[in-house]
């Protein structure tokens, strides 16, 4: 396997996992990956060399985190159909595919993708579906599927009339990552002590970034209007993720100057002092919000569904977002 098709499987790889709720980490050669779940933990090798497989294959690995000792279970990757091991968990490229698509479904549904390796399929917890009747198979359902989201508060009607438009109107639900963090921890420097401590909230937008306030009391869990299109989110989480905390070690930052004599001489010192990133928690949360989308000819206004404001920033190819 190629330097560049092993790094292109390891990143697909890694989502896969992230989207299983593991905590992924990269690791060096020979292994690719290292990922701990609330019950698990495991090793991941991307590779089509026998000797690097087979060493894989008969090796065992053990995982410490904190008081935990895990013995790890391993996850291979491999192009070669001629591959043939004992003791790991064995993906080819239709496993690959189908995960792949497994994990990208449940991103965007903001689920939680179960892998069960005893298995040849994973599947996505979700709420028990009850069966239909078979006389209402072909009727039409009246419900989409359940997400958490902003309820449409905006009807149809309205929101043409707050566009100024005659024309059709389609509900799309946009995906935003509602995030929470907390930050701890603090600073001794001179007989000074600088806090790190610190919370907050916000909302960003998962097609391009931008963010927005959005109330934890609002939030519905539980079906949107059928035919709402389900808008797939781009930004993915450990993305967004990084930012947070890059943008709460900027807003913690502090420069703390002092003043200190030695001999007849008085100085002053300016230090700069930053928050451990460590520190620094993330939870973060897809939540949809309702967006009219209104055309009348070649003019396009969208409306947002729960709020009734007109949009008025790009936010897709098409759309617009305030």
């Amino acid at each position: 396997m190629e330097s560049g098709t092993r790094e292109k499987a390891r990143n697909v790889l890694k989502r896969i996992l992230i989207a299983a709720s593991y905590d992924v980490e990269e690791v060096g050669d020979p292994l690719d990956l290292s990922a701990v779940g609330s019950e698990d933990a495991l090793v991941a090798l991307c590779s089509d060399d026998p000797e690097a497989i087979e060493s894989f294959d008969s090796m065992t690995y053990r995982l410490r985190t904190g008081d935990d000792d895990w013995i790890c279970r391993k996850l291979l990757f491999t192009l070669d159909p001629a591959v043939q091991t004992e003791d790991c968990i064995h993906w080819g490229p239709d496993e690959f595919v189908l995960y792949a698509g497994r994990a990208a479904l449940a991103e965007v549904l903001g689920q939680s993708l179960v892998l069960d390796f005893g298995r040849p399929a994973p599947v996505i917890r979700r709420e028990p579906v009850e069966t239909i009747p078979a006389a209402a198979v072909e009727e039409e359902p009246q419900e989409g599927p359940e997400l958490p989201h902003l309820p449409v508060q905006v009807a149809e009607k309205r929101a043409c009339g707050i566009a100024g438009l005659h024309g059709l109107a389609k509900c799309r639900f946009i995906p935003y990552w509602n995030y929470r963090y907390v930050s701890a921890g603090e600073r001794e420097i001179k007989d000074r002590l600088v806090s790190f401590d610190a919370e907050g909230a916000g909302a960003i937008n998962a097609i391009n970034g931008l963010k927005m306030e959005i109330n934890l009391d609002d939030i519905e869990h539980g079906s949107v209007p059928f035919g709402s299109e389900i808008v797939p989110a781009r930004l993915v989480r450990e993305d967004v993720e990084e930012q947070i905390v890059r943008d709460v070690i900027d807003r913690l930052t502090q420069r703390v100057r002092f003043r200190y004599e030695k001999g007849d001489a008085i100085f002053y010192e300016e230090k700069t002092l930053k928050p451990d990133r460590n520190n620094i928690k993330v939870d973060l949360e897809t939540v949809y919000v309702p967006v009219w989308q209104v055309r009348g000819g070649s003019k396009i206004v969208e409306v947002n569904g729960f709020t009734g404001e007109v949009l008025s920033m790009p936010m897709d190819e098409g759309v617009e977002l305030l």
